[in-house]
């Protein structure tokens, strides 16, 4: 009889493990936050990764540029890494071929680790811009312009600039 129940018990053991363990992998909780995001020679953006896969970004270009802040969704790609997907609308008054829609692809590594928290984001960008009335998630849609950047970001704190 003991033969029978260790192995069980060793069993449901390690069955009982692995979901901690693999919770443990794809905790989000590090990155979630708002970085600053500084392009060398170009517009500074917030990117806010929230609980839940949602992400935001607003850019200090996008009034100049003709386009509105973006919304999306975002995953943990590694346990210092992740990947976010954005759209944004560009201006319909303004004479472009990518005046509708733009699907922007953040690719995002971590570092800095402290208290559980990120400090710190490197990364790059690749943005299709779409003509107005184009699905830009449909797999047949074709680009009307496309754009690329790197970063550096910084997390941003409740602590940071109180004087």
């Amino acid at each position: 009889m003991m033969k029978t129940l260790l192995p069980a018990a060793v069993l449901a053991g390690a069955l009982t493990a692995a979901p901690v363990a693999f919770a443990a992998n794809t905790d989000t909780t590090a990155m979630e936050g708002t970085y600053l995001l500084v392009q060398p020679n170009e517009s500074q953006r917030l990117l806010a990764l929230n609980p839940g896969g949602s992400v935001s970004l607003v850019s200090q270009g996008q009034q100049v540029r003709g386009y509105t802040s973006g919304l999306g969704t975002w995953e943990m790609t590694g346990p210092d890494s992740a990947r976010a997907a954005i759209i944004d609308f560009n201006d319909p008054a303004r004479e472009s071929d990518s005046n509708g829609a733009s699907k922007i692809v953040y690719d995002l590594n971590f570092s800095g680790e402290n208290n559980g928290r990120f400090a710190s984001v490197t990364g790059s960008f690749t943005g299709k811009a779409f003509a107005k009335g184009q699905n830009p998630l449909a797999d047949d849609a074709k680009p009307s312009r496309r754009f690329a950047n790197q970063f550096d970001g910084t997390r941003l704190t409740v602590n940071q600039g109180v004087f």
